[in-house]
């Protein structure tokens, strides 16, 4: 446990490593980006500026950090709210409603982060780490902007960083590579962006080779499982590219965490690919059933660099402990026998929907690649005015909610169904009867 909290907070030994031994122990992180990297936390660290997450229930009797400043959150405690024992709770960890770097980092918050490395299995690599942000959007927000801004200590960076973003990731990914662009002088310059087409491993591979391959920083950026198509990335062939090229890989498994791998740890886990992912961006409010985001990395650098550097982390208050709790119960239930269990329930509720609406005649987006199978599932639609009349029929006369989503979020109007593990067939079929009905009607009533 010490040896791991030296890796966490003091990185200095990295800088006087010979590169290979530097890349050994920062697990797969390319030696240009560690460089580059480093630049920046040395700064830090040379001016007392270097940031650290600190556990605000450790040796603190008296507490003048807190934003509480009615008491509230501690009046709440006393009360056992949120459905908490008090005893849940005990040793001194209240919500101090602070930022993590202020007073809002607790023994709880430390536990979920290394839930999280047993949950994507780094909890056994060397420099692996995790850190907490108040949302998935917050999440992907901060990495880019941590990774793709030219921060004071990189001004003498020679190196342009050119990123490579899938058209149809989340809008918190493409949000977070626009602030960098904006926020850095030099954008036009120092940061290009190169989006390629939707999962087009050929045209992910060209758009790579037409950067010189010893005169850039690369980073590739992509969905798991897209969150409107129901698809998922060719993290094999992404993987590939990754070893001829030699960039940074950031995954985001926000649909992913909990629903696949083994013990679902995402679809990283299910290929047996973990080790080549640099940063996994994910959710806790999807199918973890709490609330919050997270990154784990494979360098403790990566994760100070965005920790200092994430100003949607810094400038946040930390998730509160019921949440935390809530989301530490989740994961073990989810990688358990049970969570095992339910994981083979979802599957074959999908499947079993997916053949009801195919054998209907609908056009069926996604979900079904690459032996993955997505509880997303995307019915196409032909305009919008269609989806909409969907969405009301389905809602007024069978109590069925499923959403429309139309442009700009998606270029195409569809329905976007998810199946869960708890859909019984019976209500599976039933919204499959309902489809069917809704597309016997009249084109105009």
């Amino acid at each position: 446990r010490t040896e791991k909290i030296i890796r966490y907070r003091d990185f200095g030994f990295l800088s006087r490593a010979s590169d290979s031994r530097r890349r050994a122990m920062a697990g797969l992180l390319p030696c240009e980006w560690l460089d580059h990297v480093e630049k920046e936390l040395s700064r830090l660290r040379s001016h007392h500026l270097l940031r650290e997450t600190t556990r605000n229930d450790r040796d603190v009797s008296l507490q003048f950090a807190s934003n509480d400043y009615l008491g509230l959150a501690q009046e709440a405690r006393r009360k056992t709210s949120s459905g908490m024992r008090r005893n849940e709770l005990s040793n001194g960890e209240n919500d101090y409603r602070g930022s993590i770097l202020i007073s809002g980092y607790s023994r709880s918050h430390e536990e979920l982060e290394e839930k999280l490395l047993h949950l994507k299995g780094m909890s056994a690599r060397s420099g692996a780490s995790a850190l907490l942000f108040p949302s998935g959007y917050a999440a992907n927000m901060s990495v880019a902007m941590s990774l793709c801004c030219l921060h004071p200590g990189q001004d003498d960076c020679l190196l342009p960083i050119h990123v490579f973003s899938d058209r149809l990731n989340h809008a918190s990914i493409i949000d977070g590579i626009k602030y960098a662009k904006a926020k850095t002088s030099r954008g036009r310059e120092h940061l290009f962006l190169h989006v390629y087409k939707h999962n087009d491993m050929e045209d992910l591979k060209r758009k790579l080779e037409e950067i010189p391959e010893k005169a850039s920083l690369k980073i590739v950026i992509s969905e798991s499982v897209f969150s409107m198509d129901g698809d998922a990335c060719d993290l094999k062939e992404i993987v590939s590219l990754k070893k001829r090229f030699n960039f940074l890989l950031v995954v985001d498994e926000a649909h992913a965490t909990l629903v696949l791998g083994s013990k679902g740890g995402g679809l990283a886990q299910a290929l047996g690919l973990s080790q080549f992912v640099d940063i996994t961006v994910g959710t806790l409010s999807k199918a973890v059933g709490s609330f919050g985001g997270f990154i784990v990395s494979q360098s403790p650098a990566l994760r100070s660099i965005v920790l200092n550097k994430g100003r949607s982390v810094i400038y946040s208050t930390a998730l509160p402990v019921a949440q935390v709790r809530c989301a530490i119960e989740n994961i073990e239930a989810g990688m358990s026998d049970r969570g095992c269990e339910l994981r083979r329930r979802l599957k074959r509720n999908v499947c079993y929907l997916r053949e009801g609406l195919v054998r209907e005649g609908f056009d069926i987006c996604g979900g079904g690649g690459g032996g993955v199978t997505s509880p997303i599932i995307p019915v196409m639609m032909r305009d919008e005015e269609y989806a909409l009349r969907a969405q009301r029929f389905l809602r007024t006369l069978y109590g069925i909610f499923v959403p429309c989503i139309r442009p700009p979020t998606v270029p195409t109007a569809r329905l976007r169904i998810t199946v869960n593990a708890c859909h019984t067939h019976e209500q599976l079929h039933l919204l499959i009867r309902a489809l069917s009905q809704f597309k016997t009607l009249p084109s105009k009533l």
